[in-house]
């Protein structure tokens, strides 16, 4: 093996993780990038340098969770698709109006229907309820359909120029 030396005497010798020795360290960064060295050497584990002490590993394996997973719970969040509620046709924020009406509302709901219920039942019921309040309140976004789009200021001064061009 041969090793490179600076002009001060030091050795230059960078090595990576699949084997190859560069003389620069810029140069085996570089390889690292391009050949996916970098992603192999990140998932390996750390060794300790000569000179420097070890972290104690005990407390680590104490403290570390095994064989502890979380289940892919997704499907139970997402709704499926034929049982999406509707859009509402809430108000402008600038409606301050409406708003404080739709607030009156939905504590009234609530206090009627929540009184002095369980806290498993009012959590279990309290999205609905305001759902269901704005909706009744404001009623479903309606689908708007597409217009064709409209000439530009510019496209029909254009026009109006080809039509006097003609005559």
């Amino acid at each position: 093996m041969e090793t490179r030396t600076t002009n001060l005497g030091l050795e230059m010798d960078y090595s990576c993780i699949c084997g190859r020795r560069f003389a620069t360290e810029r140069g085996m960064k570089i390889h690292r990038t391009k050949m996916g060295c970098l992603i192999m050497s990140s998932q390996q584990q750390r060794t300790a340098v000569e000179d420097k002490t070890l972290e104690n590993q005990s407390q680590v394996q104490n403290h570390s969770a095994k064989e502890i997973q979380a289940e892919n719970r997704d499907d139970v969040l997402r709704l499926p698709s034929s049982d999406k509620r509707q859009k509402i046709n809430f108000p402008l924020a600038s409606s301050g109006k409406q708003w404080e009406d739709l607030d009156s509302k939905i504590v009234l709901k609530i206090d009627s229907l929540l009184g002095k219920s369980t806290l498993e039942h009012k959590l279990a019921t309290f999205g609905d309820s305001v759902y269901q309040t704005c909706l009744d309140t404001f009623g479903e976004k309606q689908h708007h359909t597409n217009c064709p789009p409209q000439r530009s200021r510019r496209q029909l001064e254009m026009d109006t120029l080809r039509k006097k061009r003609g005559n």
